[in-house]
């Protein structure tokens, strides 16, 4: 199967159901299902502007999901009713109800019980929602990608107490923690009014500051003796940047906690690879980039560190175009050189397989 641009899917078969919108468990579309002009028109109109399809070019290529998508949509749905609550309790100057933390608690459980550890190749993170639905689906991917980087990171490094001393015990109590912060870190935004949360153009600079309140706003939902500090630090601290530029407190390095530091990066990868009312998602390769060029200034260079050892930037399944203009798709690479990618193009002779390394113009048969 293969990722495609829905404009050139149209005859082809859905490889996966393509997740509902609004309250509905339903599937928008199931697999199978083959695309007609109709579809993509309406698929368009929702701003879904990619799909998973079946051909002959892209057979035996199984790209492997972070999550079971199953999974995703039911927790993206458990994440929408919490989140309305909040936007519930905030207008009624109420902190967030236990109830509903602890079934947050639950969710971020189910996650991390879910994700699977990085394999020998790319791991596909590309959610094919439709813009409406960004906000809640946003949560359960950041905390998806969250887990997976503090999960490696502390099995192989451990983490840091409070005293300084690194640890490798109690990693699954950590990671319930990092897990509830990660879910929650956006919760600041149920005070935003949803004209600005959603606005399709470019934000006023007044809308601009009442959005960068949102961080210390969750936070102050989140005062309660059940929740961890740990869990409002990602909360309050998700926009804060390495070198001190970020908001709201303006901390650098070592100030910033350490979840929150693993939340920053998960944060920027899944908003620039989701679709979103005022922005088409941007492809994997250019979402790393920005992460590897925020290195030791927007983003821990520990933490980018882990992130390049689980997330590529041609992941298997994609498209991808050659130097030379030619559209593949990628049907393998090598983890230690993720640039360097196996790539299907379609031949007089039947599909052919090149390698390329796609920071140069050469391209090889294999």
């Amino acid at each position: 199967m293969r990722l495609t641009p829905t404009s050139r899917a149209v005859g082809l078969p859905l490889a996966r159901d393509l997740p509902a919108t609004g309250p509905s468990r339903v599937p928008l579309l199931r697999a199978g299902t083959i695309l007609t002009h109709s579809y993509v028109r309406s698929l368009d109109d929702l701003g879904i502007y990619a799909v998973w399809v079946h051909d002959e070019l892209s057979e035996g290529i199984d790209p492997v999901e972070l999550m079971p998508a199953g999974v995703r949509a039911e927790t993206a749905h458990q994440v929408q009713d919490a989140l309305t609550a909040a936007r519930d309790a905030f207008a009624s100057q109420q902190p967030l109800a236990d109830d509903v933390v602890r079934d947050l608690r639950g969710v971020a459980d189910t996650i991390a019980r879910t994700i699977v550890d990085s394999p020998a190749a790319a791991l596909a993170l590309t959610d094919l929602a439709a813009a409406d639905g960004y906000t809640h689906r946003h949560s359960v991917n950041v905390t998806a990608l969250g887990l997976l980087i503090a999960r490696t990171m502390w099995r192989r490094e451990g983490w840091v107490d409070w005293r300084g001393q690194r640890r490798f015990d109690r990693i699954d109590e950590m990671l319930a923690k990092i897990g509830l912060g990660l879910l929650l870190h956006d919760i600041g935004k149920m005070a935003i009014p949803t004209e600005v949360l959603n606005k399709p153009g470019a934000l006023t600079e007044d809308e601009w500051e009442l959005m960068r309140t949102h961080p210390e706003t969750g936070a102050e939902m989140l005062k309660s003796d059940t929740i961890s500090p740990l869990v409002r630090s990602v909360v309050r601290e998700h926009h804060e940047r390495w070198d001190g530029g970020g908001y709201p407190a303006g901390l650098a390095g070592a100030e910033i906690g350490d979840f929150a530091r693993i939340a920053a990066v998960a944060d920027v990868y899944d908003a620039m690879t989701s679709n979103r009312p005022y922005k088409r998602a941007s492809p994997p390769h250019e979402a790393v980039q920005v992460i590897l060029d925020g290195d030791g200034s927007a983003f821990d260079p520990d933490v980018v560190a882990m992130f390049r050892r689980v997330i590529f930037p041609y992941p298997v399944g994609t498209e991808v175009t050659l130097p030379d203009g030619r559209v593949g798709v990628v049907a393998d690479l090598d983890p230690e050189e993720p640039t360097t990618i196996v790539v299907r193009v379609e031949a007089p002779g039947g599909a052919q397989q090149l390698l390329v390394d796609m920071r140069e113009t050469a391209i090889h048969a294999r």
